[in-house]
């Protein structure tokens, strides 16, 4: 992968800030894609390409809400917004934080 197409690695945090899951975006960013196209107003547009993003317990309850607005056209467009609401998912069960890691 060449240093301009790095995939997000995705973290699943507890309370305490250590790592219960990780996961990532597909090879072609999918994920990251889908986020960087959303309105301003959407949390996930915010997550960093080349640094840290983390969402607390608060922010991942409203991801979850603005997920529904999320459109997808291709079955990868799909997957990527349902590994979002899986991984904010179980970080909000865990009281915990999801981190996403760029570069």
């Amino acid at each position: 992968m060449s240093r301009d197409q790095v995939a997000l690695d995705i973290l699943v945090q507890d309370i305490n800030h250590t790592e219960i899951h990780r996961f990532g975006d597909d090879a072609d960013e999918t994920l990251y894609k889908l986020c960087a196209a959303q309105p301003n107003t959407s949390l996930v547009r915010g997550i960093y390409r080349y640094g840290d993003t983390m969402f607390n317990r608060f922010q991942l309850g409203l991801i979850l809400d603005q997920i529904e607005d999320i459109e997808v056209r291709t079955d990868p467009e799909r997957q990527a917004v349902e590994l979002l609401r899986r991984v904010a998912s179980i970080a909000l069960r865990a009281n915990g934080y999801l981190l996403f890691v760029g570069d």
